[in-house]
């Protein structure tokens, strides 16, 4: 028994278990870089630490654990709200709180592990960095798509405060952008050398590349700041430069989860809509706008609640609205409902007739259905309703008569770079209703918002968003905030259309050609250099 305490105890007090717990440290450390923090210095400390963690790495085994290390304390923490869905009242998932924020680094910890064992086999300095860089982008792709994809936090959006920093996602999107900053902040680590005696020594002492360093840094964020200020020189910034004719409502309730699918309370919550919308200067709107299932009702099929909503119209107007909607079923799973049932957004005129519908394409796993339940029965999803949402065709330019065409996005479908404009049939601008209710009030919806300023700079596009409970607001084809309502809060926002840019970004035009094609450069090059020599050691870790 001694003996054995013994190693426990030499294992935590080994170079082996410090090295990977000051990378999961590091992987925390990023986090306040975030919104809605906005500390980007910790992103400095974080990413300059792991490479140094890394050039210490004595085998490929070690360095994937840093990684990993790194990528579980990241996601763990970053994405610690999603546990608040489960403590909604009535869900009955309390007890299960725990679990998202350790299932989250589980899944997450791999894509930094195998950027870490990609960059360990390049020689340290500049080119390791180069590599590490070039192999975060494309790890951040790869999140997007993998397992039906889950691209949150991408490291880009913590330019999102800074609009000059975030115009050069309009040319290689929010991975190059990403790349762009962890090659930047990694730089760092070549400010300090580690001197490494016989005995292991902790000292540190100035690296000789540290005035080069710091004047690369310098011009680096220069030169993007520069191409951000130029960029946002253009006209269309001007506050007044909307689109002639066109006044929108953007409504927000702020109902509580808790409340929201009580049926008890269904005709309150529509009225509560109803009313907002019909506030002071209802008179000279175009477009009301409500946030993502706004009603219980099937408002296609209940005429009464339809006639309700329409009564949030002035003459002319029209209704833009989250909701639910049915179709007939030719094969129902559940034969008690042969129906296929949407999260859509449905557009009605003020005489209740409904000009287009689009349905939610990209629907989260184990919210919106249960991942293989025709194969598994058992398998269940965490929100109310034994119904599993259908698929809609997918990414659509909705096209109305005397409107301009719309790009509609519902809830996460706005946080996906590359995969939210029908490329064939540019729209004018997007619309993203949502409810982040579920999250309460956490970082959850200010990171949300953030995704939604990235895909207006990518796709120069305009992007309105109505959310339940916040943040609902205008977004420039700049990434601008030009208009938001505060999260947590009930009213309402009258804002006009910016215009979008008058002509597709790079970004638009190629799409995830250009990142890509520029982490493969990097990658190709970095390796034709010898790789450094290591004395690979036979240590487990």
């Amino acid at each position: 028994m001694k003996n054995f305490f013994n190693r426990v105890w030499g294992f935590f007090r080994s170079e082996r278990f410090v090295s990977i717990l000051s990378a999961l440290l590091c992987g925390v450390i990023a986090v306040p870089a975030l919104p809605p923090y906005g500390y980007i210095f910790t992103l400095f400390i974080a990413f300059s630490g792991l490479i140094i963690l890394l050039d210490r790495a004595k085998s490929a085994k070690r360095a994937f654990a840093l990684g990993y290390a790194f990528g579980f304390g990241f996601f763990s923490v970053g994405l610690a709200w999603v546990s608040n869905a489960l403590l909604t009242e009535g869900m009955g998932f309390a007890a299960l709180a725990p679990l998202p924020p350790i299932g989250f680094g589980i899944w997450g910890g791999f894509f930094p592990a195998c950027v870490c064992l990609v960059a360990y086999k390049a020689k340290e300095g500049w080119r390791r960095i180069a590599v590490f860089a070039a192999a975060w982008g494309v790890s951040e792709w790869v999140r997007a798509w993998l397992f039906t994809g889950f691209p949150w936090n991408l490291i880009a959006t913590v330019w999102t405060p800074y609009p000059e920093m975030l115009q050069t996602a309009s040319v290689w999107g929010a991975y190059g952008l990403s790349a762009f900053t962890v090659f930047s902040v990694s730089l760092c680590s070549l400010l300090y050398r580690k001197n490494l005696p016989e005995k292991g020594s902790a000292s540190w002492m100035p690296g000789a590349y540290s005035k080069t360093t710091a004047c690369v840094l310098a011009l680096i964020f220069g030169a993007f700041a520069l191409f951000g200020v130029n960029r946002l020189k253009d006209n269309s910034l001007l506050p007044d430069d909307n689109i002639r004719g066109i006044k929108i409502r953007l409504v927000q309730p702020d109902i509580p989860q808790g409340q929201k699918w009580n049926k008890a309370q269904a005709e309150e919550m529509l009225m509560k809509h109803v009313h907002l919308s019909r506030e002071k200067g209802a008179e000279t709107l175009t477009h009301v706008i409500w946030p993502e299932t706004a009603t219980q009702f099937l408002l296609e099929q209940d005429e009464f609640a339809r006639a309700m909503a329409i009564n949030a119209l002035k003459p002319g107007a029209v209704l833009i609205t989250g909701g639910l909607r049915i179709e007939k079923d030719k094969a129902p799973l559940n034969p008690s409902f042969p129906f296929k049932l949407y999260n859509s957004i449905l557009v009605f005129d003020d005489a209740g007739y409904l000009l287009a519908k689009y349905d939610k394409s990209h629907l989260v796993p184990f919210g919106e259905y249960a991942p293989l339940r025709s194969t598994l029965p058992f398998m269940k999803k965490f929100t109310p309703g034994a119904v599993d949402f259908s698929s809609g065709d997918g990414v659509k330019t909705v096209n109305m008569k005397r409107q301009l065409p719309v790009g509609m996005l519902v809830c996460y479908e706005v946080i996906f770079p590359a995969e939210v404009v029908d490329e064939d049939n540019r729209p004018y601008w997007l619309l993203n209703v949502t409810n982040d209710g579920w999250y309460g009030n956490s970082a959850g919806p200010y990171q949300h918002f953030a995704a939604a300023q990235m895909r207006a700079v990518e796709e120069g596009i305009p992007l309105v968003r109505a959310a339940n409970t916040g943040i609902s607001g205008v977004i420039d084809a700049y990434g601008v905030v030009r208009a938001s309502l505060p999260l947590g809060t009930k009213g309402f926002l009258d804002t006009g259309l910016p215009r979008r840019t008058p002509n597709p970004t790079l970004y638009a035009r190629f799409g995830n050609v250009i990142p890509l094609g520029l982490f493969a450069v990097v990658l190709l090059l970095a390796f034709f250099f010898p790789a450094s020599s290591k004395k690979v050691s036979g240590e487990n870790v």
